[in-house]
């Protein structure tokens, strides 16, 4: 019998092989047909592409055995740099070269010197909810408070910043080390059966494996977990989760950390070791967090940025923010005669207003709050009074936060 006959017979062996074989090779076919056909397709919708023109890659995928040259062209010749048709598609990029140009804020006096953090029309968008046209900028080594009402899109925005969210528009860039940057969500959930230490420890073998076993206890330390280092973590409260949170965000040293709500979970001692903590933090490492205890943000802040309906209405400092939206009054009591003393304080440049408000009670309104601090103590002294007290009235950052976004007519 010959080949061709031996082939083409009904009941020929090497037939009934291609028959046998061909229900397995159609997937086959159509995973290398469609491979060919993304990489054409890339090719066309791509900018550039690299180590060859687009043509030299057309004919390599369409000339090299299939798949081998649209596996040459994903590995060598496709462009992973996250640009089409020449726009930047969104992402959070993560550097530790030279940092970007200083950014114009929404308002306030715009940051000096390095920042380690920016963002450039930073959207997220879910169907009319999440973060808009946000530009941030964080100096170096600051304490950068960020506030907002519920929904604002604080956590929104830090999830960005610590690259578990995507953005849809928009980019953010951060110049750290990758490994150098540390988040502590608002809720942090670890295994109950792990002990403090080895929960630490696990983060440390994660994120900073060349760091020696001490740096677990000195993060233990820092968040006021050492007497608790052995203890289970089922068995801790949620103020003492959150601690532990802080605990592995700190055990790698981080050059930046971030922080959502580290507060909120914390009674008033516990609430003022963190403040303390991230205080001591300026100038070795820098720290955003949010909050909505405003009196926290206004204890340890910087910068204040504030976030009303996906929007960073302004960013600069909190003085700034206070002195630019709200006028600086003072409830002054005098042992002594008033009189005096309200004389010489009209006479000075910087009170807009002085009133009698009781027998002993002058209030005291001025341009600003660092001439009211400093000058009211001195016109009293100067005068010979006896100072009782002097109580600023209305001027703290929760005012400006509520004359700056109107929630206190909303609420009204």
């Amino acid at each position: 019998m010959s080949l061709s006959a031996f082939v083409a017979s009904p009941g020929g062996p090497l037939r009934h092989s291609l028959l046998t074989l061909a229900p397995a090779l159609i997937p086959v076919l159509a995973i290398i047909v469609g491979l060919d056909a993304f990489c054409l397709i890339n090719i066309a919708r791509a900018k550039s592409v690299r180590n060859a023109p687009k043509l030299a890659w057309v004919i390599v995928i369409l000339v090299v055995s299939a798949p081998l040259g649209a596996l040459l062209y994903l590995f060598f010749g496709m462009d992973r740099s996250g640009r089409r048709d020449g726009k930047a598609q969104p992402s959070v990029v993560v550097r530790s070269a030279a940092p970007p140009p200083v950014l114009p804020v929404t308002s306030g006096t715009p940051p000096t010197g390095r920042l380690i953090v920016t963002t450039t029309g930073l959207t997220k968008d879910y169907g009319g909810n999440g973060l808009f046209g946000v530009d941030l900028a964080v100096p170096l080594g600051c304490v950068y408070g960020l506030v907002g009402l519920n929904g604002a899109g604080k956590t929104t925005l830090l999830s960005i910043l610590s690259a578990t969210r995507r953005p849809t528009a928009g980019n953010a860039t951060v110049t750290a080390d990758r490994r150098r940057v540390a988040v502590c969500p608002d809720v942090p959930d670890f295994e109950p059966w792990l002990t403090a230490r080895e929960v630490v420890d696990l983060a440390r073998s994660l994120v900073a494996p060349e760091l020696a076993g001490a740096a677990v206890v000195t993060a233990l330390r820092m968040a006021g977990l050492a007497d608790s280092a052995d203890r289970r973590v089922g068995g801790f409260s949620r103020g003492m989760i959150q601690r532990l949170g802080l605990a592995c965000a700190l055990v790698s040293d981080p050059e930046l950390l971030i922080l959502d709500e580290p507060t909120s979970a914390l009674d008033p001692i516990g609430r003022a070791d963190m403040l303390d903590l991230v205080a001591a933090m300026r100038g070795q490492r820098t720290v955003i967090f949010s909050s909505h205890i405003l009196a926290d943000v206004q204890r340890v802040a910087d910068h204040v940025g504030i976030l009303r309906d996906g929007r960073l209405i302004y960013q600069g400092s909190a003085r700034e923010l206070m002195d630019t939206y709200i006028s600086p009054r003072w409830l002054i009591r005098i042992a002594d005669d008033v009189d005096p003393v309200a004389a010489a304080l009209t006479a000075t440049g910087w009170v807009t207003s002085v009133e009698s408000v009781g027998p002993d009670v002058l209030r005291v309104d001025a341009t600003n709050m660092e001439a009211g601090e400093r000058g009211i103590p001195a016109v009293i002294a100067a005068c010979g009074a006896r100072q009782v007290s002097c109580e600023p009235a209305a001027a703290d950052l929760e005012s400006a936060f509520l004359a700056l976004t109107g929630a206190g007519q909303e609420r009204s």
